[in-house]
């Protein structure tokens, strides 16, 4: 395999273009070669790759070369060395931990105040060797790092011989540049080797075992690390295949189903489109968990790809295993359910496969006992998948989510941590999918067939339900989700005494009002409460739970960094800021989307027949407001886990420090914006 090919294979993805730029210097070589009237002395940096020089300018020279090799072997010296310089700081606050956990100082004071201590104390444990382990993994990523670069920089040196007859690149520039760039010496990744193995020896979980930190965390129960060396797991590159496949799949399936859904029915005399869409409640609570499963793996995905610990910040168990790709695939099997059954049930209803069953007693000719057993099966099979049991997910963590919920019910007799707060937050998103509980309700316990005068309660409102039900059940659905958020606010304030718990509390009576006020037939304060809850809550997100203000988002401020294409990347720390970890654009863009689905989140809240007559367009509207509003809360939940690491803002945990996701070496990001403009210069000599 030509070495070109073999560095491909060996670079890790993250780090792709801060390797030595092989394949350009080679074309250059190949050019310098080519062009045997090229003078062999000096020339200047500024002339262009390829061919002859244009006119006017003088050629891109031997000398310019090995000047080039010269800057990117120093450049990626100093990657090194400010990578090895990161990791030795993070190994210093490590032992600094550890021995408080030996001495069992500062454990109080460093934990989740709210969490049970000997709970909390044995997390934070396993936290710390989790961290000693992926700094391990940094080592071992760092040292492939220099050792790659030191064998590129002899490959490419030795063609440079070879190619121009020459011995200046192996006998002068390559000693001299190993000696300047410390490639060679892999001593000081041995002493990183040797203090991580002291201090993975040093845990309680691991004490008196001469392991590595690998093994130190195996025994502990944590797990491999995600990628330990060479390149991506073969297993994660499967599951982003599958995943896309199904993925695509699944659009597929989608637009068929619609094709169906528009092709014209069989018999149109006795077809009823409210009868067909009377299930749908069903269906539809079915779709929203399915979504919501979804989101819970592309939150959890984005927050791995961005180094956003999320484990840590909601306080999981180090130990759980539950990874997106859980999340992927068990709502990937529960969709190609919802599917195939929704799709039997249109091609059923429509085209009459199956033959009807007490047809007399229903609607007409077209109605059946049988249809109902669609919406059923369906349901009963997402319940038995959502609880089956799982060597990832285990039921203690399941039951983890359930407690959680309890608490977040109970909220003024229980102190709030950032995970029930979280999940207070979520529970608010679910507004409506809540509203059509009592609707799916409705329909299954209703007559089936389905009789007229409930064909037409459902044309009426929506569902099958009786005024009573409307009157009160629905309201309460809508309204408890505000009602709980509201109580962990006064549990906040009562435990902290910080006025900001009060403003968030206003926030949630404001949405309580609107769940109240949609039912009353006074259009006027309906517009004025909506209005003042959604402009509420889209300030609060923006400037409190994301942390965003004219700092992070106007262009030209003192946080702003460029990238190798001139643009705004991750926001850096720079006069006390700390470092965010997406675009400046990807935050305007989250406000407006924010804004946008804010601003819609007031009909979800609303009769749907106060909106449109049309049966077809109140489904469709109902199914799509439901919807947006999950994935804006997913949305919402990436950037208001990473402002929680970057700050603590909200003041759930008296630790500041936390484990990034993938544990880079530090340094090595600020260096990648330092040497952008630099490469992307290089670069454009072979345009």
């Amino acid at each position: 395999m030509k070495f070109g090919k073999q560095l491909e294979e060996y670079e890790l993805p993250e780090w792709k273009g801060y390797y030595l730029p092989y394949k350009l210097l080679k074309r250059k070589l190949e050019d310098l070669s080519a062009r045997t009237d090229t003078p062999r002395s000096q020339g200047s940096h500024s002339g262009r790759v390829g061919g002859s020089a244009l006119e006017g300018e003088e050629a891109y020279t031997e000398a310019d070369w090995l000047r080039t090799v010269e800057e990117e072997a120093m450049r990626i010296g100093d990657f090194v060395d400010r990578g090895i310089h990161g990791l030795e700081q993070q190994l210093k606050d490590l032992e600094k931990m550890i021995e408080g956990l030996q001495s069992g100082r500062h454990i109080e004071e460093s934990i989740d105040e709210n969490a049970p201590t000997d709970e909390e104390a044995s997390f934070l444990e396993l936290r710390v060797l989790q961290a000693v382990g992926r700094v391990s993994e940094g080592v071992q990523r760092l040292r492939l790092f220099a050792e790659l670069n030191h064998a590129a920089l002899y490959k490419i040196l030795k063609k440079h011989d070879k190619q121009l007859v020459s011995k200046e690149g192996l006998s002068e520039a390559f000693p001299r540049l190993v000696k300047a760039t410390r490639l060679n010496e892999t001593g000081r990744f041995d002493a990183l080797d040797r203090d991580l193995k002291k201090l993975s020896s040093a845990s309680s979980k691991t004490e008196d075992i001469d392991a590595s930190p690998e093994v130190a965390r195996l025994i502990a129960g944590l797990g491999r690390t995600g990628v330990v060396g060479l390149t991506v797991q073969p297993a994660s590159h499967r599951s982003e295949l599958v995943l896309s496949f199904f993925l695509g799949s699944s659009v597929a399936l989608f637009l068929a189903i619609g094709v169906l859904l528009c092709l014209p029915e069989k018999s149109p005399k006795t077809f009823s489109e409210a009868y067909f869409l009377t299930p749908i409640p069903v269906f539809r609570v079915v779709f929203s968990f399915l979504l919501i499963l979804w989101c819970m793996g592309a939150v959890a995905k984005i927050c791995d790809q961005s180094d956003v610990n999320h484990m840590f910040i909601l306080n999981v168990d180090p130990r759980c295993r539950v990874t997106p790709e859980f999340f992927f695939a068990r709502a990937a099997t529960l969709t190609t359910l919802w599917i195939l059954i929704f799709g039997m049930y249109v091609v059923d209803y429509k085209w009459k496969i199956l033959p009807t069953v007490w047809a007399r007693e229903g609607y007409n000719k077209r109605a059946s006992f049988h249809f109902v057993l669609y919406p059923v099966l369906l349901l009963l099979l997402t319940i038995v998948g959502s609880l089956a049991p799982s060597t990832i997910c285990r039921q203690r963590y399941k039951l983890a989510v359930l407690r959680s919920v309890k608490r977040t019910a109970l909220a003024p007799l229980f102190a709030v941590d950032f995970a029930d707060n979280m999940v207070g937050d979520v529970m608010t998103s679910i507004a409506k999918p809540l509203e059509d509980v009592p609707a799916a309700v409705c329909y299954l316990l209703s007559h089936h067939p389905q009789e007229e005068e409930l064909v037409e309660r459902f044309v009426t409102s929506g569902d099958t339900c009786s005024d009573t039900t409307h009157r009160w059940v629905v309201p309460l659905l809508a309204g408890m989700p505000f009602f709980f958020r509201a109580g962990q606010c006064v549990r906040r304030y009562r435990d902290t005494k910080e006025c900001r718990h009060l403003w968030n509390l206003g926030k949630y009576l404001c949405s309580l009002l609107v769940v109240i006020v949609s039912r009353m037939d006074n259009t006027a304060m309906l517009v004025s409460v909506s209005t003042v809850a959604t402009v509420y809550a889209f300030l609060w997100d923006v400037g409190l739970d994301w942390g965003l203000g004219a700092r992070e988002l106007m262009p030209g401020n003192s946080a702003e960094a460029r990238n190798v294409d001139g643009e705004s990347p991750k926001l850096s720390q720079k006069n006390g800021l700390r470092q965010r970890h997406f675009p400046r654009k990807v935050y305007w863009l989250c406000s407006l989307v924010d804004l946008v689905a804010r601003s819609t989140w007031v009909f979800t809240l609303m009769p749907t027949s106060l909106v449109t007559g049309n049966i077809v367009i109140r489904v469709i509207l109902v199914s799509v407001m439901s919807s947006v509003e999950i994935v804006r809360r997913s949305m919402w939940a990436v950037l208001r886990i990473e402002y929680e690491q970057l700050s603590n803002a909200s003041g759930f945990r008296a630790l500041l420090w936390v484990m990034g996701g993938k544990l880079e070496a530090a340094g090595l990001c600020a260096l990648k914006a330092q040497y952008g403009a630099r490469e992307a210069a290089f670069k454009g000599h072979s345009r």
